[in-house]
């Protein structure tokens, strides 16, 4: 069994919509998820949000409105016939812009939100193999510097979805000790098919951090239940993710199954939860896990006066 070694990942925040990790070079419109300060294509600092370029862009459409207007109003005033006309064309066309203007004011957010979808709209194509020239780029650093590479992949991952991202991301994991201080994830990395370098990470993020095992997580598990069961330290894993299943008594009620097999295994402070939560709700549905709580309570704990 190959040795983990302890790793210290730089500060990650995700961003609250999925673009907001994606930048466009203003010179070359090359796209790039990774947190570089120069563009890999051009290899100039041209580097912007396509937020902030979209916003731009909607900008310079209103500029051109006004500037159409304004056009329009002093062709009006060298078109006319007299004073009165030049006048009325001059303070038509001040009246319009004014009102042009403070219409774009009132709905310029609306106008960014629309220049930005058309922008990735029209170039979702492009996104998607720059996106895929970055995750290459993570994969290449992986020999020389396995932390910058997982780093990358995870920034990349906010856009670039799918099994083929995600088995390299559980893979590079597997090498490393996993900490509670740590910014982890679960669901994110989870796989369409059974995965043993995926199972091993769910047992250690049950141990670390069990507030990530939610409903995705015990469908998989529950899903690949046997697969699991047949490895080395298949019981292991299935008992820590049962443990970690009856924080919630939701959890405990739509997985009692799954947490009965192995109420057993558990530790002393997780098989305590589960039995204040059925003595607190004894009318709910439990679908046997009392009856299995109590037998171990009587296999194991019955000289236990906390239990």
């Amino acid at each position: 069994m190959n040795k983990k070694k302890p790793v210290v990942f730089r500060p990650f925040k995700a961003p609250r919509y999925a673009f907001g990790k994606l930048r466009i070079c203003r010179r070359c419109r090359h796209y790039t998820a990774l947190d570089e300060e120069r563009c890999a294509r051009c290899g100039r600092g041209t580097l912007q949000p396509v937020e902030k370029y979209a916003a731009a862009a909607a900008g310079r459409k209103m500029q051109t409105r006004l500037l159409l207007i304004l056009l329009l109003t002093l062709a009006g005033i060298y078109l006319g016939q007299n004073l009165q006309q030049m006048a009325l064309c001059g303070a038509g066309g001040l009246l319009l812009a004014g009102l042009v203007y403070y219409t774009q004011r009132k709905v310029r957010q609306n106008e960014n939100l629309y220049a930005l979808n058309e922008l990735l709209g029209r170039n979702i194509h492009n996104i998607k193999e720059d996106l895929e020239l970055n995750r290459q780029e993570a994969v290449s650093v992986l020999r020389e510097n396995d932390v910058l590479a997982y780093e990358k992949l995870r920034e990349i991952s906010v856009l670039l979805r799918g099994d083929r991202i995600a088995r390299q991301r559980v893979a590079l994991l597997h090498g490393f000790q996993l900490r509670k201080d740590m910014e982890l994830e679960m669901e994110q990395l989870l796989l369409k098919d059974f995965e043993p370098l995926l199972a091993e990470y769910i047992g250690e993020i049950a141990r670390v951090r069990p507030d990530l095992i939610k409903d995705r997580t015990l469908r998989y598990v529950k899903n690949y239940e046997v697969q699991i069961l047949e490895m080395d330290n298949g019981l292991t894993i299935l008992t820590a993710v049962a443990g970690a299943a009856v924080r919630m008594k939701r959890y405990a009620l739509l997985y009692s199954g799954l947490i009965g097999r192995y109420v057993t295994e558990l530790p002393k402070d997780r098989f305590l939860r589960l039995s204040r939560l059925i003595a607190a709700s004894p009318y709910e549905p439990w679908n046997g896990l009392d009856a299995r709580v109590a037998e171990a309570r009587e296999l194991k704990y019955r000289w236990d006066p906390e239990v």
